[in-house]
């Protein structure tokens, strides 16, 4: 996967011209984070194949309780699947975001790659004490 983050940033360096500024990058970030939950909220509200159903998530842990039972115990809201339209419209919008942290990570002269293997390594190293 490293291969494919490394060529995708090399790309992004290639044709990115307009929006070379930290400022542009930034903005357009929060602009794709905003078109990609607006597409979510879409696909419940005008095309109805998901549904989303939200309430209090309860927290009835003990510290015996294993990670498996806590991750059974919390729920994603979601109830459905994206059919094939909004998961295109979806899968478009998150490449949106994935290119503009791309830019970002260029301008710093970061490897998406080592980014997520250094936030894996931290992850792995918390444990369930991450509870992300």
């Amino acid at each position: 996967m490293s291969t494919e983050l490394e060529a995708f940033q090399d790309f992004i360096d290639t044709i990115l011209i307009r929006n070379k500024s930290i400022l542009d990058q930034t903005t357009k970030l929060q602009d794709a984070c905003t078109h990609l939950c607006r597409t979510i909220s879409k696909a419940a509200t005008t095309c109805g194949c998901i549904t989303i159903e939200a309430h209090k998530q309860t927290y009835t842990f003990t510290e015996s309780s294993s990670i498996e039972e806590i991750k059974n115990a919390m729920c994603t809201h979601i109830s459905g699947k994206l059919c094939p339209s909004c998961e295109d419209l979806f899968e478009k919008e998150l490449g949106r975001v994935l290119f503009y942290l791309g830019a970002i990570a260029n301008t710093f002269d970061l490897s998406l790659s080592d980014v997520l293997e250094k936030e894996k390594y931290r992850t792995e190293l918390l444990g369930k004490y991450s509870l992300r």
